[in-house]
C-alpha cells in the first residue's frame, strides 16, 4: 500500500475499462488522481460515493484538443504543486472495417485520439515532470500492434505507433529522471470489447495458456508497478500482459 503516496497522476480515458481500474488502483495506493474523460461524471461520482476520502478530481478533457489538454494539465499542476504520472489510456477503434473500406474520417478519428492525443498529453505533462526531475509516463499499446489483425488498420497503426513513441520518449526524457514504458495487453474484458462475438472470445481463451481473458485490473496493476519506485530502472519497455496469448 501507499506505493504512490504524494504523487499526482493523470489517467486519460479514466471513465471506464482499463482507465477506471487504473484510477481506482492509483487512488488506493495513495496518489492524487485526475480522471480525464469525455464523460467523467458518472465514474467520478461513483468513486466519490464509495471512497469520499480519496483525493480524486475529474475533468472533461478531449485529448485531441491540444490547447484544452495543456490548460487542464497546467491547472492540475498549479492546484497540487506537481505533476508526476501520466497514463495515456484514452483510445478508440473503428470496429472491423477492411482497409479498402476505411474512410478518411474514421482513420482520422482513431489517429487523432490514440496517437496524436498521447502526444498532446505528453507535451502538456512532461514540462512539469522535467521541473520536478521525476516522472512516469505509461502508454497502452496492444498485442495487435505486433501481430496485426484484419479489419483494424487504424487501431493497429496507432498502437504500433505508440510502441515506437515509447522508445523515443524514453530516450528523450531519461536524463530528467522520467521513465516511459508501455503495457501491451492481450484480450481484456472492457466495454470496447463487449460487442465481440462469443466465438471470437472462445478462440482467444483457447489460445491463452492461463485459460481466461484479461481483467482491467491486470493492466492497472502493471501500471502501478511501472509508476512506482520499484520500476525506477525500467524505461523504454513494452511489457506484455496477455496471459501468454498464442497468436
Amino acid at each position: 500500500m501507499d506505493r504512490l503516496r504524494g504523487r499526482v497522476a493523470i489517467v486519460t480515458g479514466g471513465g471506464r475499462g482499463i482507465g477506471l481500474a487504473t484510477v481506482r488502483t492509483f487512488l488506493s495506493e495513495g496518489a492524487q488522481v485526475a480522471l480525464w474523460d469525455l464523460a467523467p461524471d458518472e465514474a467520478a461520482g461513483r468513486l466519490r460515493s464509495e471512497h469520499p476520502e480519496w483525493p480524486l478530481s475529474a475533468a472533461e478533457v478531449d485529448v485531441r484538443a491540444a490547447g484544452d489538454v495543456r490548460r487542464a494539465a497546467d491547472e492540475l499542476a498549479e492546484r497540487t504543486g506537481r505533476l508526476d504520472i501520466l497514463v495515456n489510456n484514452a483510445g478508440v477503434t473503428t470496429g472491423h472495417v477492411p482497409a479498402i473500406e476505411l474512410s478518411d474520417s474514421a482513420w482520422t478519428a482513431v489517429v487523432d485520439t490514440n496517437l496524436k492525443g498521447a502526444l498532446n498529453c505528453v507535451q502538456a505533462a512532461a514540462p512539469h515532470m522535467i521541473r520536478g526531475r521525476w516522472g512516469r509516463i505509461v502508454n497502452v499499446t496492444s498485442v495487435l500492434a505486433e501481430y496485426g489483425f484484419p479489419g483494424h488498420s487504424a487501431y493497429v497503426a496507432t498502437k504500433a505507433g505508440l510502441a515506437g513513441l515509447t522508445k523515443v520518449w524514453a530516450r528523450e526524457f531519461g536524463r530528467f529522471g522520467i521513465t516511459v514504458n508501455a503495457a501491451r495487453p492481450g484480450y481484456v474484458l472492457t466495454p470496447m470489447n463487449a460487442a465481440n462475438p462469443p466465438q471470437l472470445v472462445d478462440q482467444v481463451v483457447a489460445r491463452t495458456p492461463l485459460g481466461r481473458l484479461g481483467r482491467p485490473e491486470d493492466v492497472a496493476n502493471l501500471f502501478l508497478f511501472l509508476c512506482s519506485e520499484e520500476a525506477s530502472f525500467i524505461t523504454g519497455a513494452i511489457v506484455p500482459v496477455d496471459g501468454g496469448l498464442i497468436t
